[in-house]
């Protein structure tokens, strides 16, 4: 079996992030991520945006996120461990929020 043959949960890298721009563009958008897991998806859209805030809150999901992050050069995610309930009620504006796969 091929790496591409390989069965996952998930869609192929780039089909959410089509989806995603098909209702909204991330081009230079602030936005948060509510449930970012590894990082996969946020990996994917964050060379657009300016900046993302990206939460979960599973410390080895966010741990790898970090690791991915750092070997691939991005420096505009902030990777946190915490849900939305810990969110300030005032703070910083996004102009997008993402929640996908979090359930």
């Amino acid at each position: 079996m091929s790496y591409d043959q390989v069965l996952s949960a998930y869609p192929r890298d780039g089909l959410e992030l089509r989806l995603i721009e098909r209702f909204t563009s991330l081009r230079n958008k602030r936005v948060l991520e509510i449930g970012c897991g590894d990082g996969r998806l946020t990996l994917q859209y964050a060379p657009v945006a300016s900046s993302v805030l990206a939460f979960d809150p599973d410390r080895a999901s966010i741990e790898e996120a970090a690791w991915q992050q750092a070997d691939r050069g991005i420096d505009n995610v902030d990777f946190r461990v915490g849900s939305i309930e810990q969110l300030a009620d005032r703070g910083a504006r996004f102009d997008v929020a993402l929640f996908s796969w979090s359930l």
